[in-house]
Formats: structure tokens, sequence, C-alpha cells
């Protein structure tokens, strides 16, 4: 079993870009006034669970945590995926952490049993990395900006995930996969020395990396989709969402 004491080994990196190609330098967007970056930090804060800074891949974007007081740390453009740019900054300043979340930084909004249901799989001594999903709706097997991922959940509602793909499929024991990914120190060291696979290129999936590997990657089923942004529509919709939320 992983040892670990939540609060004090756990940090929570998020990797921040603005070259994304759906849409143009989403993490800057502003959601009722707040860039989406900043959304996306202050979630994680409440959560609690551990240190909260930002992998910055430029410096527009550190401007902007700058002048909301975030901690974060200007990275290396070439990064290939947000794993290897949270990598960069737990090397050079946080080495003695021993359990890393990998958080998106275009989820403005998740629940609280999202990070709390996945972090807890890292108790179990054969999981590498853990990662969530969400029941796949019918109407998302042919989306291709959905990823899915084959697991066969047991009755914990826990399973090793067995394949990730966007393209559309028929295939039992299929769910909708979140991007968040909580490595140890160890497991992280081991995925960012790994190649880049024929796999991840073509799927640009990095979680491919992982499985063409060998490393184990443990799936925890959560009940409730988080929002991430990643077209003009998400934003409109997050918006909506979050102007609703603060009226109550």
């Amino acid at each position: 079993m992983h040892s670990f004491k939540e609060k004090k080994s756990t940090i929570v990196l998020i990797p921040a870009r603005l070259n994304s190609k759906r849409l143009r330098q989403k993490v800057t967007r502003t959601i009722n006034g707040t860039p989406l970056i900043v959304h996306v930090v202050n979630r994680a804060k409440k959560m609690g669970i551990g240190k909260v800074v930002v992998a910055s891949g430029d410096e527009k974007i550190s401007k902007i945590l700058d002048k909301n007081k975030i901690e974060s740390h200007l990275t290396l453009k070439k990064h290939k995926s947000g794993s290897d740019r949270i990598y960069e900054v737990y090397e050079k300043f946080y080495k003695n952490y021993h359990i890393i979340v990998n958080l998106q930084g275009d989820m403005p909004y998740f629940s609280d049993e999202l990070i709390k249901n996945t972090l807890n799989l890292m108790h179990d001594k054969n999981v590498d990395i853990a990662t969530s999903a969400v029941k796949l709706k019918e109407i998302n097997r042919n989306n291709k900006n959905i990823v899915k991922v084959r697991v066969k959940m047991d009755e914990n509602n826990e399973g090793f995930a067995k394949d990730f793909f966007r393209e559309p499929s028929c295939s039992n024991h299929l769910y909708h996969h979140i991007g968040i990914y909580i490595y140890t120190s160890s497991s992280l060291r081991k995925f960012i020395s790994l190649s880049q696979t024929s796999n991840e290129k073509n799927r640009k999936l990095e979680q491919m990396r992982a499985l063409d590997n060998k490393l184990k990657i443990k799936v925890a089923l959560t009940n409730h989709e988080p929002f991430s942004v990643d077209t003009l529509s998400d934003l409109r919709k997050i918006r909506y969402f979050l102007k609703k939320k603060q009226k109550k």
C-alpha cells in the first residue's frame, strides 16, 4: 500500500498552455469576469487536498496568475503533454511531494468526489496511475471529441483501463474518460522517462504512452461529469452554470 498522508504529501499541479487547437487561448478566456485557469485553481484549493500550483507554458498565463496571487512556474514550451509539463515544475521545485495530481487547466468545475475517489485508488499497491471516468452517454459513442476508456468495473466501481480512444465504438465496458491523472513520484518519473508511442501520437492521448509500456492505470467511476471547456459552446454553458450557482 502506498503510504501517504493526503494533506502533507499531495500536490496538485495544473498544466496550462495557450496553443489549444479547438478554442484558442481558452485558459485565459473569462467566465463571469474571471479567467478560466483561475476558476480551476480556486476549485482545486477548495478541495483542501494539498498545495495547488500551475505549470504555465506562456508568459501571458503567468501574468494572469501573478495578478491573482496564484503560485505558478513558467515552463518550456516544447512539452508534448500535460504530464511532461508538470514534471518540469515538480522536478525543479516540489520533489518532496509523494503524490502528484495532474488536473486539467480547462476544467473549471468538478464535484468533490472526483479527486477524492480517484486519490483513494492510490492506496492500491498495484496502481501506477489513477484516473476517473463517468458513464458514457449513448449519444457520445460517436463523438470524436469524447475520449473513451474501456474498463470492466468491479463491485466498487473501479477497474483497470484496457484502452483509450476517440473513435466511435460499439464495444462493451466503455466509459467517458475524465482527464485527471494521479501519480506517485516514482510512477511520474517512469512515465516521463518513456518515449512517446505511436498510439500516443496518432490518438493524441498521453495515457497511451503509459498503457503501451504496461503501466497500470486504475479508473474510478464518478457520478458527476465535470465541466470541461473545449469549444465556444462549452464556454457559454459554464458561464451560465456558474452564474446560476452564484445566485443561489
